[in-house]
């Protein structure tokens, strides 16, 4: 049966790749560590790649803590990238860290998977080659469209004048059956479908949605080719280290509230991971009363998503 995001659940979680557990950190052969805060392993690691949504703040204001302790990791001396799977530019990220009161000398630099893809679509490098072409139909939230200003792209309205679809998120002004015609189209048409985004869930003021990764997933099973670029593909990975002085992956480390991203990710790229239980896995971490139980459903996540964090925190907090 083709499938259908009117009728299909959301999110699957079932359908995450397999991915290998990084087992180069403090924890190498055994359980992940439960740390009150990231103070009790700072002195471990040089290098921080830091999730934005979810760790650092919820889209209207940073997590309680999380300014001070960026604060404090600076005072140190360590050099932090922060790392999104936003389909913005870094400038739009950039801008909204400082209205939210994370100004830049709290870190290195900014580092999307929206910026990545522009970048590689500028310079035609692969897997982005000129047979892509030039007519691009661009699908993301809040109308940003700076995924593609300046590039020699032109963006078409319908799917239909397209040769390719650039998803860099989800506009919640569309119904889901306008994604659903586009895909089947093009599909139908055999268009590549670049995810700028691979976020499958993302935080709303309604709760937890289904994101950009979640519907490219959906045009894969229609029969569509997607590349992604994004955690936790390797390549973003290597994108975020080139910015920093002299990043050692063995004194590197990146924290995030997703399993499959974050830590998967991490993992797959031979770094340590710090696992934030409060973010998007929140709900699931709901009924935990104490670190034993905490620990017990890490193990049972861990399970599912094959990404085993060497540390987990329950915020993003010295």
């Amino acid at each position: 049966m083709a499938a259908n995001l009117l009728t299909e659940s959301w999110p699957r979680h079932a359908r995450t790749m397999a991915v290998t557990p990084n087992r180069s950190g403090p924890a190498a052969g055994c359980a992940t560590q439960f740390a009150a805060g990231v103070g009790e392993f700072a002195e471990k690691y040089d290098t921080w790649l830091l999730d934005q949504w979810g760790v650092l703040h919820d889209g209207h204001q940073p997590f309680p803590g999380v300014i001070a302790c960026l604060r404090r990791l600076v005072g140190l001396g360590k050099d932090i990238v922060v790392l999104s799977n936003s389909g913005k530019s870094v400038a739009a990220n950039t801008a909204r860290l400082a209205s939210l009161g994370i100004s830049p000398h709290l870190y290195r630099a900014v580092v999307t998977s929206g910026e990545m893809a522009r970048a590689l679509l500028a310079k035609r490098e692969p897997p982005f080659e000129e047979a892509l072409g030039q007519r691009c139909l661009l699908l993301s939230s809040d109308r940003d469209r700076s995924i593609t200003d300046g590039l020699p792209i032109t963006r078409v309205a319908t799917v239909g004048d397209a040769d390719f679809i650039l998803l860099s998120g989800v506009d919640d002004s569309l119904p889901r059956s306008y994604y659903q015609a586009t895909f089947e189209l093009g599909c139908a048409r055999g268009l590549p479908l670049i995810c700028a985004n691979p976020d499958l869930m993302r935080f709303t003021d309604e709760g937890v949605a289904p994101s950009a990764g979640e519907f490219a997933r959906l045009y894969e099973d229609l029969g569509g080719r997607v590349q992604y670029i994004g955690k936790p593909h390797r390549a973003i990975y290597r994108f975020a280290l080139a910015q920093c002085r002299s990043a050692d992956p063995a004194r590197t480390i990146a924290i995030g509230d997703s399993l499959y991203h974050d830590i998967g990710g991490g993992g797959r790229a031979g770094l340590a991971t710090a696992f934030v239980t409060d973010g998007i896995h929140r709900h699931e971490f709901a009924a935990a009363h104490d670190t034993t139980e905490r620990l017990a459903l890490l193990r049972e996540l861990v399970q599912d998503y094959g990404a085993e964090p060497d540390w987990a925190i329950r915020e993003f907090r010295w």
